[in-house]
């Protein structure tokens, strides 16, 4: 559904119409004219991409939840972060620069060498600080756990974060190349790596968490070997002052605007830690991945080809009705996709994992919310980067991460996770509203609001409706989540939210679709 949609929005009619009843012209121009209708089959890529590494995740649950406890899954939440620190300080947000300074570059060996740059520099930068974690891994483990015990894992997890920079500058390379295909493969080469030797080190041989860090391990360094043998052999290495220069410039602020969001996400783990145990981390850190499944199947790919790309529409005469488009209709798959994992997540969970994991499930919808506003903020943060005044971004993370703070110590010590959830819903809401105003003041876009509330509001409904039902058995719990679902999206299609070219091309699309499904099928049939 959600490049689908997309796909709709940027082959349609005019992208400044609003909700009418009346069709007009599917074949209009619009969006196109900005070169801007190819993101639509880019999309379809990375999307696959995204829900095969979710559906593997899944359906790998069930042996995660057997092999690791919750405990276990709160060590490798704490190390993750931990390492997430390391590389805010090691500068991996420089890499950001990419997106802005190869669109920005008149020549093709000017690009060349920002890519260059970019990975040279940050290679050094993560080699460097790679090495002092390896070192100082033992007061690591005793600072965050109080023991040492975890030692070892701290040092594989730092090899692991010395081979990031390849794979990092080289897909960000990929995407603003629109190389969605090697994007996507090399996502899906690591996971099946990772998937097979977590089998192996898991229930092969038993390791337990360690063996969870050996095949990340492993799966990084064949990426990065790929990956960097790909990207040094089009651009070099070396290092170039003046671009070196503008890209510090640049992603300096944005190292700070990182630090300050990974504050707000997540530091509540180490609230949580210190009223509860790893237990209850690792419950919290579970529920949170489906905050991150929103993303990665709503919003993220579209994100890796428009990221890159709203760049360019920037440079356009009047960007303001692309923008705005794009915005309403990313929030049409993201709020979708959301309501379907609130009302599924109970059911899912009691599939996939054993009792211990269940209560999870009560967390996401709150969750959930945090990460709408996380995506807004990702969205209407144009204006600053086009004028390139990233320290506005380090103001709004730093102001919503101070207000993070404040409330997980305020709210964790009495409501434990739900506490945490609420901490983040307000922190993101905060970031998303300063993040808003300053871009606004920068560079304004006039976005279309009234779908939005549309959106927000029949979601919401939807959803509280579900958390009102009593529990009832698997089966039955499934029809009823399948019967609000259907609700829901014949509630978007008929509410004044999507325009009626965006309609009038979505069932043209399904039509072609349903007929190469059935085509194909036939096809398949006749050759047994």
């Amino acid at each position: 559904m959600v490049p689908f949609l997309f796909w709709c929005i940027v082959d349609a009619a005019p992208p400044s119409e609003t909700p009418t009843p009346t069709p007009p012209n599917p074949t209009a121009g619009g969006a196109s004219q900005f070169g801007i209708a190819s993101i639509g089959g880019h999309a379809v890529l990375y999307a696959i991409g995204n829900i095969l590494s979710r559906a593997v995740a899944f359906l790998m649950l069930p042996i995660y939840t057997r092999y690791l406890s919750p405990a276990d899954y709160g060590v490798m939440a704490l190390i993750d972060m931990t390492l997430d620190v390391i590389a805010i300080i090691a500068g991996s947000q420089v890499a950001q620069g990419v997106f802005r300074f190869y669109h920005k570059a008149d020549t093709e060996p000017e690009r060349r060498a920002v890519v260059a740059t970019t990975l040279t520099a940050l290679a050094i930068s993560s080699g460097a600080f790679g090495v002092v974690v390896m070192l100082a891994a033992r007061p690591l483990s005793q600072l965050i756990f109080g023991s040492d015990v975890y030692t070892p894992l701290i040092q594989i997890s730092a090899v692991s974060f010395a081979l990031q920079s390849f794979i990092i500058v080289a897909t960000a390379f990929g995407r603003v190349q629109e190389r969605s295909a090697l994007v996507v493969g090399s996502s899906i080469v690591k996971l099946g790596v990772a998937v097979t030797l977590n089998l192996v080190f898991l229930v092969g041989m038993g390791l337990g968490v360690r063996g969870v860090f050996y095949s990340t391990l492993i799966s990084n360094l064949v990426l990065a070997i790929w990956l960097g043998i790909w990207t040094i052999r089009r651009v070099g290495i070396g290092i170039h002052r003046d671009i070196l220069a503008s890209l510090v410039r640049y992603g300096v602020p944005l190292i700070g605007v990182q630090a300050a969001t990974f504050t707000m996400t997540f530091s509540d783990r180490y609230f949580l830690q210190a009223a509860g145990d790893e237990s209850m981390v690792g419950l919290y850190n579970l529920a949170y991945q489906f905050g991150f499944l929103m993303l990665m199947l709503g919003f993220v790919p579209i994100e890796m080809i428009w990221g890159p790309r709203r760049f360019q529409v920037a440079r356009s005469a009047d960007p303001s009705p692309v923008l705005a488009s794009a915005f309403r209709l990313i929030n049409v798959s993201v709020i979708t996709i959301g309501v379907g994992i609130a009302l599924f997540v109970g059911d899912l969970l009691r599939i996939m994992s054993t009792p211990p994991f269940h209560a999870a499930a009560n967390l996401v919808p709150i969750i959930l919310i945090a990460y709408v506003f996380h995506g807004w903020a990702m969205m209407h943060d144009i204006g600053v980067l086009v004028k390139e005044r990233t320290e506005f971004l380090t103001v709004a993370n730093w102001t919503a991460a101070v207000v993070a703070l404040a409330a997980l110590a305020l709210l964790v010590p009495r409501y434990f996770a739900y506490g945490a959830a609420t901490a983040a819903v307000i922190a993101f809401s905060v970031r998303w509203g300063m993040t808003y105003v300053f871009s606004q003041r920068l560079w304004k876009v006039d976005y279309e609001w009234a779908p939005i509330l549309w959106l927000a509001g029949l979601g919401v409904a939807v959803v509280l409706g579900s958390l009102m039902l009593p529990r009832a058995e698997l089966l039955l719990s499934l029809g009823v989540h399948f019967a609000l679902m259907a609700l829901y999206c014949g509630l978007v299609w008929f509410a004044p939210i999507l325009t009626a070219s965006e309609k009038h091309t979505a069932l043209q699309m399904t039509r072609r679709l349903a007929k190469a499904i059935v085509s194909r099928t036939r096809r398949l049939t006749a050759a047994f």
